[in-house]
């Protein structure tokens, strides 16, 4: 017996040029300005985990703290950490030390940010009809 072979027809609509591709609904101008907002809070996040991270490794490599390099990130931090600094002890032997703290103090930040965010999108999030 001979097989027939069946071809299939899809119908495929193209769209104008300047159309999006994309399937998310439009946003509002605010939701515009609220997702740039949530972005720009998360990149601050973002900058400030780095920078306590640094802290911790060279902290836990005993960085020179004269070192010009290692000062700097020690003193800009130092601002953000002050809240935690009695919080915990840090455990340390030969120069090397594991700040706790600061690891804690990147868990809050953490969720700090994104009790903001979500506050920011449950508040302004939706358009009022």
């Amino acid at each position: 017996m001979a097989r027939e072979r069946i071809t299939r027809e899809r119908i495929v609509t193209e769209k104008p040029v300047g159309e999006s591709v994309s399937r998310e609904k439009e946003l509002t101008p605010r939701q515009i300005v609220l997702r740039k907002t949530t972005r720009f809070i998360w990149w601050g996040t973002a900058v400030l985990e780095g920078l306590i991270a640094l802290r911790v490794a060279l902290r836990m490599m005993a960085a020179n703290p004269a070192n010009p390099f290692a000062n700097f990130v020690y003193a800009l931090t130092s601002l953000f950490l002050w809240p935690f600094q009695t919080l915990t002890t840090n455990p340390a032997a030969d120069g090397v030390v594991l700040e706790i703290s600061s690891v804690i103090a990147m868990m809050v930040y953490l969720l700090l940010a994104w009790m903001i965010v979500e506050m920011l999108w449950l508040i302004m999030g939706r358009e009022r009809e």
